[in-house]
């Protein structure tokens, strides 16, 4: 891949997990990464598909299509008919009785999708907040080893006070 190149990136996860959030955090980034992660950032809810497009480094062009957790029921539509280079799963680690749900969907993903594994990341947001589950408890709980037998990256986040976004950023383009 050349370096003037783009990722198409499908975003999917539970409602409140932090899907907007992340990618205006990210945006802010892409546009001046001297960004201060105390101001205030205002999201709603993604009420259908939102696209956007930012650039990293310069020369990295991607294309980010967050489907609102609402359209839950039509995310095959998008995963098996559409292509996408990548795949990101948001679960929010502050969440414990969204896991079942989570868990089924992304059995469902992993049943259907048409990309690799390695390129679906699942990043567990709200990390390091008082509530929050350690990864090995989502590894657990969310019976990762049963779906994707360790074929799936995973990285904790805080859209919040931007643990990882830059590390997210990173995969996003590889």
């Amino acid at each position: 891949m050349s370096d003037t190149s783009g990722r198409k990136i499908l975003v999917l996860g539970s409602r409140w997990s932090g899907k907007s959030f992340i990618i205006k955090r990210l945006e802010d980034i892409c546009s001046s990464p001297k960004t201060a992660v105390d101001e205030f950032v205002y999201t709603t809810p993604t009420i259908g598909k939102t696209l956007t497009m930012m650039k990293y480094k310069r020369s990295q062009t991607l294309e980010l299509h967050d489907i609102g957790a609402q359209l839950g029921c039509l995310w095959k539509q998008f995963y098996t008919s559409t292509h996408f280079d990548k795949i990101m799963y948001v679960i929010d680690s502050t969440q414990p009785w969204s896991i079942s749900l989570t868990f089924e969907q992304l059995k469902e993903i992993y049943e259907q999708i048409t990309i690799k594994p390695k390129n679906v990341l699942l990043v567990f947001n709200k990390t390091n907040e008082i509530n929050s589950l350690s990864k090995i408890a989502l590894i657990e709980l969310l019976d990762l080893g049963s779906i994707w037998n360790g074929e799936v990256e995973i990285i904790e986040t805080n859209a919040r006070t931007g643990a990882n976004l830059t590390a997210l950023l990173e995969w996003l383009t590889r």
